[in-house]
């Protein structure tokens, strides 16, 4: 019976720190790629039109949430688990509305990880509530 217990906490911890890092890369690098596209477009001085601006605006704001949602389940799996798959399935239909040709790639890459890492948080929860 010891060994099995010894096993399912191995087990979780496994899940929740994928879903850790998975969710920690993924912010960190959406973080760095709007800021920097930020920096870019101040600095050569292009004015985006009204349509990019609010896509824009509504694309930060989604991230803004996703990556309180990672963070807040570093801490809490359960309430920042919820956050962070909300977000992606939100991030995720707006990646899919936004895109050009390649909707399933937009969302594969913007909100898929985030979806992934929130359903391991929530699934780590689970598993040391059982």
């Amino acid at each position: 019976m010891e060994n099995n217990k010894k096993a399912v906490d191995k087990t979780t911890r496994v899940i929740k720190w994928t879903a850790r890092i998975l969710g920690s890369i993924s912010g960190a690098l959406w973080v760095f790629a709007l800021t920097l596209s930020t920096i870019m477009e101040s600095g050569l001085g292009v004015e985006p039109t009204p349509e990019a601006k609010l896509e824009g605006t509504v694309l930060g704001f989604l991230m803004v949430i996703v990556v309180i949602g990672i963070i807040i389940a570093w801490f809490k799996e359960g309430v920042g688990g919820i956050i962070t798959t909300l977000g992606a399935i939100a991030l995720s239909i707006f990646a899919y509305i936004s895109a050009g040709h390649n909707k399933i790639f937009a969302m594969l890459t913007s909100g898929i990880p985030f979806l992934i890492a929130g359903i391991l948080f929530l699934i780590s929860l689970w598993r040391l509530r059982k």
